[in-house]
């Protein structure tokens, strides 16, 4: 069943995701939300500091934001508590940063107060406090009660909250999200989705976003005691803080653990909280403890947000918030409001997705080792989608189903004469999608052995092609083992097919029919099918119509090197396509690659040009720079031929004798 939700589908119901749906209804934006579960939203498991002077964030865009969202505080939760009539706990009461050991004396600021002094700020800090730092505008919110009181704004406002429903995928289709799928079985529809679903977003999309697990406890300042709230303001301590509440509990927190969604509190967790905070406050050991609990922070390889447009023309992003998903939240919903309304802030730039390039990957491994999940397509998840028109190159990635790559060309495996040339000339070649044979890596054909193991599929995006299948069906089988043989080679959500029916066996040229069959039937099984077709503007249409991911004409036949033999038909596809064209088979010289590139073809396949070479890796190299050097021709846009010459310097104010 599909749900035509609203005007903009909000996946997340926590503090983020509410945000957003009571600023876009505010708006008169009509909205819905999908919330898997209210009480698990990493909202719930936080402390509610606002400390963006004490995290000691470095002067720039982070720090920046988390300010101006600070500013926005008072007034913005004043007219939540004044539309729902509860009170959310803001007090600005400021923020006392203990330490153990002095910073260096080039870090001592105009808020450092020494140990004689920081000891009146809060009196019972413990003797290895040496000093400390003051940030009087720092201050908190009772996390759950926020939490309540946005969805309860949200509800009176009209927004439609679906509890109890989660996304399991965004189904795409012409680079924009097509519906929501859920695990009722309901899919929903709108004109504009936001993704807010926090640690859990790389579930939806291959974001660099993963869990970091947090634990928690709090006490309570026992009955009688002499007075009720003996701690007047957040210390945020060395890996810990203290935040006291009005109604006389104290929040201790957080440990920060990367262990992905394992659930529970730990001895050894409890153990490191427990003695941290009784080191700085140790009054705490005799106060009771009244519940521990834990959460997931979505955290990204540079801790910052990801905000803004989405690699789909109707996905905004809101995520990756880290621990600082609270305080980030009236900026949140503002950025993303005005952004989907068409007024986007350039604050959005320093927070968009397309920061994590491929030059990026190391850090990826680096700060998320055990996160395999998190390895982007090809290291590169760094692009807004492709579009006709025309933009910058540095953001005219190539995206096929959602996914980006950050090179035009694709390459093959055959023919070459070891897999040492082959994994060399690839790599040479800088590109990112590498076809394999199904068939023929099925039986171990001649030169085949081995070659699934052969490359590194962390490092390239397979695209297993249907070669050698002369019939629809045949096609369908073989498409349905490369989605298993991707799975097995560590690709689990790779859908892609490169589909060739070929029945002739002189020329090598794809039956129109079959291919038209095949991708019908592979389209409704969830493949991302890429079709191998004779250059046909009408065949092409029709794919397209039935869901294909792109179009790949040959332009002469297959291993032949005549280059592009039917510019005409292939101009057309181009000019007429709303997927992206992929210039397939007989291109000889990188002058011919260039040649389809700057016609304005998306991609180009290369493989016997390069395999057959001379020196194959050699002309890898070449293929992959005249792919880069044909995308730059055709965004710089060539002078128009003309019948006669044109001086280059101008005949005025020339010297005469």
């Amino acid at each position: 069943m599909v749900n035509q939700a609203s005007e903009v589908l909000i996946v997340g119901g926590g503090i983020i995701g509410l945000a957003i749906a009571v600023e876009l209804k505010q708006q008169g934006v009509t909205v819905t939300v999908l919330s898997k579960n209210f009480q698990q939203a990493a909202s719930h498991a936080a402390a509610g500091m606002l400390a963006p002077r004490a995290e000691g964030l470095s002067p720039g865009p982070m720090l920046d934001l988390c300010l101006a969202s600070l500013k926005r505080y008072p007034d913005w939760v004043a007219k939540l508590e004044a539309l729902t009539g509860q009170n959310v706990g803001f007090w600005p009461n400021g923020i006392l940063s203990p330490r153990l050991s002095p910073p260096p004396a080039t870090e001592v600021g105009d808020n450092w107060l020494p140990k004689e002094v920081i000891q009146q700020y809060q009196a019972g800090l413990g003797d290895a406090v040496v000093g400390g730092s003051w940030y009087p505008e720092d201050g908190q919110v009772n996390n759950q009660a926020l939490a309540a009181a946005l969805r309860q704004a949200a509800l009176d406002l009209g927004v439609t909250i679906h509890e109890g429903v989660g996304a399991i995928a965004l189904h795409q289709h012409h680079h924009t999200v097509a519906r929501v799928c859920t695990a009722t079985g309901e899919d929903f529809t709108a004109d504009h989705v936001v993704l807010a679903s926090g640690a859990w977003c790389n579930d939806l999309l291959p974001l660099p976003v993963f869990p970091r697990k947090g634990e928690m406890a709090s006490v309570r300042v026992p009955p009688g005691y002499a007075n009720p709230q003996p701690l007047s303001r957040v210390l945020f301590g060395e890996n810990i803080y203290i935040v006291p509440r009005q109604d006389g509990r104290i929040i201790l927190g957080a440990t920060s653990q990367d262990v992905g969604f394992t659930p529970g509190n730990t001895p050894g967790g409890l153990y490191q909280l427990l003695g941290k905070a009784i080191t700085l406050l140790p009054m705490l050991a005799e106060f009771p403890v009244e519940r521990t609990w834990w959460g997931f922070r979505p955290t990204t390889p540079d801790e910052w947000p990801i905000l803004g447009p989405g690699p789909c023309d109707n996905l905004t992003l809101a995520t990756g918030h880290y621990r600082n998903g609270i305080l980030l939240a009236p900026i949140t919903a503002q950025l993303v409001a005005q952004a989907i309304l068409d007024h986007p802030d350039p604050m959005l730039d320093h927070f968009s997705w397309c920061r994590f390039t491929a030059s990026a990957s190391a850090s990826f491994s680096a700060v998320a080792p055990n996160h395999s999940s998190m390895t982007l397509v090809n290291s590169a998840l760094a692009s807004q989608p492709v579009t006709r028109a025309r933009s910058t190159p540095e953001t005219d990635l190539l995206t096929i189903a959602g996914r980006t790559f950050s090179s035009r060309l694709m390459t093959g495996t055959g023919k070459y004469s070891d897999f040492e040339i082959m994994r060399r000339s690839i790599s040479a070649s800088g590109c990112a999608i590498v076809t394999v044979a199904v068939r023929r890596v099925q039986t171990n054909a001649p030169g085949h052995e081995g070659l699934a193991e052969a490359l590194d599929w962390k490092a390239l995006w397979m695209l297993p092609n249907t070669a050698g299948c002369k019939t629809a069906e045949e096609a369908v089988r073989v498409a349905r083992l490369g989605r298993e043989m991707a799975k097995l080679l560590g690709q689990e959500d790779n859908n892609f097919v490169k589909l060739e029916v070929i029945p002739d066996p002189k020329y090598l040229l794809p039956d129109p029919i079959g291919t038209l069959e095949a991708a019908e039937q592979l389209v409704k099984e969830g493949f991302a099918v890429l079709p191998y077709i004779n250059a046909d503007p009408v065949l092409a249409k029709r794919l397209e119509e039935a869901g294909c991911a792109t179009v790949m004409p040959l332009g002469s036949p297959i291993g032949s090197g005549q280059g592009i033999r039917n510019r005409a038909n292939i101009q057309i596809i181009i000019e007429n396509a709303n997927v992206p064209v992929v210039v397939d088979a007989g291109i000889g010289t990188p002058s011919e690659a260039a040649e389809a590139m700057e016609m304005g073809a998306d991609a180009l396949l290369i493989n016997t040009a390069i395999a057959k070479a001379t020196n194959p890796i050699a002309m890898g190299r070449a293929m992959g720079l005249a792919t880069e050097a044909g995308r730059l021709a055709y965004h710089a846009g060539r002078i128009p031929i003309q019948g006669q010459g044109s001086a280059s310097s101008p005949l005025t104010g020339t010297i005469t004798a």
